[in-house]
C-alpha cells in the first residue's frame, strides 16, 4: 500500500488498539518505513507494517 505525507490512515498500536491519524512524516530505511502520525493530541511512531488502511478524505 502506497502511503504519503498528508494521508489519513488506520493503524494498530502495540496494545492492539486501532487508531486513526494523519501522516506527518515518513522515515525510510533499508529495512522498513517508520511513519510519524498525529492522532488525538499525540504523536505515534508506527512501523509501516502496522498500517491497516488508508482512509478516504471527507
Amino acid at each position: 500500500m502506497e502511503i504519503s505525507t498528508g494521508d489519513i490512515v488506520k493503524f494498530k498500536l502495540e496494545s492492539g488498539e486501532i487508531m486513526e491519524g494523519d501522516v506527518q512524516f515518513i522515515e525510510t530505511s533499508r529495512n522498513e518505513d517508520i511513519l510519524y502520525i498525529s492522532s488525538f493530541n499525540r504523536w505515534d511512531r508506527v512501523p509501516g507494517d502496522r498500517i491497516i488502511a488508508r482512509v478516504p478524505r471527507k
